[in-house]
């Protein structure tokens, strides 16, 4: 019983994750004064320091639908779900680590902080257990 109320729990965060990773990402692309759309979707760039985005969104709706579909795949107690699991928290994992340094970077970034701590987090909790189930 215990094992199924946690395999929910990581499910329900990393479902969680995978929607916030999105929705954050859709949001800022659509509103946000830091997407230079003015080329088109696959040579927007970061307003301020001219970096190609099409390569970290394909990393980050990627991590994201991962998330979504393997959480819902530990819900429905599926075979396949730990695997895929394991492969998306890795990349949360490595996404909110990777991308903390740009929260960092400048101050008006900060409050992305907290998302990507959480993001840590989830994949450490996740991960931890996978493992030990």
């Amino acid at each position: 019983y215990k094992r199924q109320v946690m395999d929910a729990a990581v499910a329900i965060l990393m479902i969680g994750m995978g929607l916030a990773i999105a929705g954050i990402w859709t949001r800022d692309i659509l509103v946000g004064d830091r997407v230079d759309l003015s080329e088109g979707l696959f040579r927007a760039r970061d307003a301020k320091s001219g970096t190609l985005f099409w390569p970290h969104w394909l990393a980050e709706y990627s991590t994201a639908a991962l998330l979504t579909v393997s959480g819902i795949g530990l819900l429905a107690d599926v075979s396949w779900a730990t695997l895929l699991a394991g492969i998306a928290l890795g990349a949360l994992f490595y996404t909110s680590t990777n991308s903390l340094g740009w929260a960092f970077a400048e101050r008006e970034r900060f409050s992305y902080a907290g998302p990507m701590i959480a993001g840590i987090i989830v994949s450490l909790v996740g991960a931890g257990h996978l493992l030990l189930r």
